[in-house]
């Protein structure tokens, strides 16, 4: 098959920001739609075109090298990690969709870039993605 065609037919994860919506295609169908938070001002989620990097069960939330983020500790997989219970990393520079553990912040602009979703639906989404899937950020 062509390339195009091959894109066309694989799986592909799009996020619109504004809408606070994660939309999974797969086989060039929309199979799910997840309500999503995403990047408070101060700390956008990016736009453009990215790809899944990694994907990791029970993650360690490790602090990023950024000013909000100075003198925090590693946070071990639990109850209390902000990741939750999935990892799935992007392309995007330190922006990757994740659980989190309070269910408040969905619908709204909180993070600090990242996707965050619903345990329950990130573990959905989880086993429906692969590394090298296409991902999606529009405004």
């Amino acid at each position: 098959a062509r390339p195009a065609l091959l894109a066309q037919t694989a799986g592909k994860i799009v996020v619109i920001v504004g809408k606070f919506v994660l939309n999974l295609y797969l086989d060039g169908k929309l199979v799910k739609q997840y309500p999503i938070a995403v990047g408070q001002p101060a700390y956008p989620t990016p736009t453009g075109n990215f790809v899944v990097t990694e994907q990791i069960e029970n993650p360690t939330w490790t602090p990023p090298n950024s000013p909000w983020a100075a003198g925090l500790e590693p946070v071990p997989p639990g109850a209390n990690n902000p990741l939750g219970t999935r990892w799935i990393g992007t392309s995007a520079s330190l922006v990757g969709i994740h659980g989190t553990p309070s269910d408040w912040p969905i619908g709204t602009a909180a993070s600090h870039g990242c996707i965050r979703m619903h345990i329950s639906d990130v573990e959905d989404l989880f086993e429906r993605v692969t590394v090298g899937m296409p991902v999606e950020i529009k405004p």
